[in-house]
């Protein structure tokens, strides 16, 4: 695929685990990136600037998001914030691409899954009815470098505690549970790679998991086993201690 030099490429949520690492792919392909992040910007504070940072893009990506926190500011965080976003593009002549990364958890009960949720069908309607070239990608538990530990991904907090010789806390229940995993480089070059299709008044889905499932109790003590360099099988092993590496 021949990637177009100057594409000019919005993103919200540049500064957080997975904004930060498609941020650093774009960034190779010489593509003209321009970010909306707190404190300085706000997506709920609508008005000038926003309506500013969407005009004239080719594609943005919405990879800002708020998992932790009161109700409020978890539905705020991505359904409102969202509205916000959305309503700033319909103003324009020109609308951009919009590209959103949803969660695993919108196929969840939690709160958090249910605002993900509401999010991908106000973004369906939104295409639907306006044309606006708008894809949706449903994140299974993404893991990798720069992840916060003790957040929202179990990888970074075993990994952490592996690193700095701590015993790994697990729970009991969740230690026969399955888990789908992928790598934040790997979901990187999806979106990055995204932002340079063409999908001309199309909504597209598509959820986005691997064939890394593995048990929270093996996954601990593959990870415990990482402090005496094993030898790595597969990619995911080779991820995984590239992870691991990156707490030392």
């Amino acid at each position: 695929m021949k990637f177009k030099k100057n594409l000019k490429i919005g993103i919200t949520g540049s500064n957080g685990f997975v904004g930060s690492h498609i941020v650093s792919i774009l960034k190779k392909r010489g593509a003209e990136l321009s970010f909306f992040d707190l404190p300085k910007n706000d997506l709920l504070k609508p008005g000038k600037n926003l309506e500013n940072f969407v005009k004239d893009k080719d594609a943005i990506i919405h990879a800002a998001a708020v998992n932790r926190g009161s109700d409020e500011e978890i539905i705020s965080g991505s359904v409102i914030a969202t509205y916000n976003l959305i309503s700033a593009i319909k103003k324009l002549k020109k609308w951009p691409k919009l590209i959103f990364l949803s969660s695993i958890q919108a196929e969840t009960e939690t709160l958090y899954g249910k605002s993900k949720r509401l999010t991908e069908i106000m973004l369906e309607d939104f295409s639907e009815r306006t044309k606006t070239p708008i894809s949706i990608f449903r994140l299974t538990n993404v893991f990798g470098e720069d992840c916060r530990p003790f957040y929202n991904s179990v990888v970074a907090t075993f990994c952490y505690q592996a690193a700095k010789g701590k015993e790994l806390t697990i729970n009991p229940e969740s230690k026969n549970k399955k888990i789908n995993l992928i790598y934040v480089g790997d979901v990187a070059q999806i979106i990055a790679k995204e932002t340079f299709i063409n999908r001309k008044n199309q909504f597209y889905f598509k959820r986005v998991d691997s064939k890394n499932e593995i048990s929270v109790g093996d996954l601990a003590k593959l990870i415990q086993n990482f402090k005496n360099k094993p030898k790595l099988k597969n990619k995911f092993e080779k991820d995984l201690y590239k992870t691991y590496l990156s707490y030392l």
